[in-house]
């Protein structure tokens, strides 16, 4: 009887605690299922957030730019300027000399040396004119005669040889002399003995007889800025036009010359520039570079002070956007229209920094400074063709669709 009751009262023991743990189970379910819940709607909330703040936040930053822009707006004909729609080949030979990259070429290009099939590229692209900044001041000894090593300037004149050969437009330059614009005063004497010493050189290397007056352009420098000021500019041109159109008359008469401005380049360096008598409207082509507004076109640009603050930086053709762009270009006409002027107006560089900027933006802002210089007759070379602007990506063999778009309308593509 013992026995029985025992094995009962285990039985009814063990019912017991099996119902207790079910209800401790149907409890830590309910429970399971209610934070479920609450975690479902809390998402919920953050996503309605989420959008709402990504509303706020992408509020007038889509472009309002007319798409005409992408269109041959202004009816530009690459034979109304001698130079017409170009592209600079940056970072080719412009970076500074190195043990790996003896001739500097490969240097800031990953390795990628310039192909007669680039040039070729451009052209069947619809640009005309394909600038060439050469860092000559890196190949050149430091003391007189200064001679330019001639495996460099071999190099060169191969490069230019395939763009001629591709139908191109040339405008050759002296690039990033920074010793030059960094160096202290007392240093510019040698400097500029040093750069006529190049031109020399230069306008012996590359005869008119060879090298015809359409064919190549020289540019004088590359944004003179620094040590070098808008009196010490003036003087250098000065200079650079007696050696080159009168030491090396017998070579170089009627060759056109490319004069920018001092303080980087910039539209506003126009109202110091002095040209000599010598430059005529058939001689000499005025360039500009036009980088406006800054914050956007280097926004992260690592070679840029403060660069990196900037990232985030919109651009969409807003009247409030536009309009000082546009002031800045009507300057530029204000300039040329007075009187023994009349020159061909070359903006000579404009872009935006790949890396950061939008790309609906970029295309924007590119098309719009592309075509206001089309609408005032002016030839431009976009910065640049592979590089951290670059409008060309060789990795996939093809135009980035956002710069080509903008660059070169489709109607006015080569078949």
């Amino acid at each position: 009887e013992i026995v029985n009751i025992m094995i009962y009262y285990t039985a009814l023991r063990g019912a017991f605690q099996r119902k207790k743990m079910y209800n401790r189970l149907m409890k830590a379910h309910k429970t399971h299922w209610l934070i479920c819940a609450a975690l479902v709607a809390a998402l919920a909330l953050i996503a309605q957030f989420s959008s709402c703040a990504s509303d706020a936040s992408s509020k007038g930053t889509e472009v309002v730019l007319d798409p005409a822009y992408y269109t041959d707006l202004f009816t530009y004909d690459n034979a109304d300027t001698l130079l017409g729609r170009g592209i600079n080949l940056g970072n080719y030979f412009e970076a500074p000399k190195t043990a790996s990259h003896p001739l500097s070429e490969g240097e800031w290009t990953g390795g990628r040396k310039a192909q007669a099939s680039d040039f070729t590229i451009m052209a069947q692209a619809g640009f005309k004119t394909v600038r060439i900044p050469v860092r000559w001041s890196d190949h050149a000894d430091k003391t007189a005669p200064y001679t330019i090593n001639p495996a460099f300037l071999a190099r060169v004149q191969e490069v230019i040889q395939q763009a001629r050969t591709a139908g191109l437009v040339v405008v050759l330059n002296v690039h990033h002399y920074e010793q030059m614009m960094n160096n202290p005063s007392s240093a510019l004497a040698g400097h500029k003995e040093r750069l006529s010493a190049i031109w020399d050189q230069l306008s012996q290397e590359f005869p008119i007889s060879a090298y015809g007056r359409d064919e190549l352009i020289f540019e004088l420098l590359n944004e003179p800025n620094g040590t070098v000021g808008y009196d010490d500019w003036n003087n250098i041109i000065e200079n650079l036009t007696t050696i080159i159109w009168s030491q090396h008359s017998a070579t170089q008469t009627g060759r056109r010359i490319m004069v920018g401005t001092a303080n980087w380049g910039g539209v506003p360096g126009l109202k110091r520039l002095q040209l000599p008598s010598a430059c005529t409207k058939d001689n000499t082509i005025i360039t500009v570079h036009y980088y406006e507004p800054f914050q956007f076109t280097h926004q992260g640009a690592e070679w840029t002070s403060g660069a990196k603050a900037w990232i985030g930086t919109t651009w969409t053709g807003k009247d409030e956007e536009k309009t000082p762009l546009l002031s800045l270009l009507d300057s530029i006409v204000e300039w040329n229209a007075q009187s023994n002027r009349g020159f061909e107006i070359f903006m000579g560089e404009f872009g935006v920094y790949t890396k950061h900027a939008r790309a609906d933006h970029q295309k924007a802002w590119t098309a719009f400074i592309a075509r206001e210089a089309e609408r005032r007759k002016m030839s431009w070379a976009y910065w640049e063709y592979s590089s951290g602007f670059g409008a060309w990506n060789p990795e996939t063999g093809t135009w980035r669709e956002q710069l080509f778009d903008a660059l070169i309308p489709r109607e006015d593509r080569p078949n």
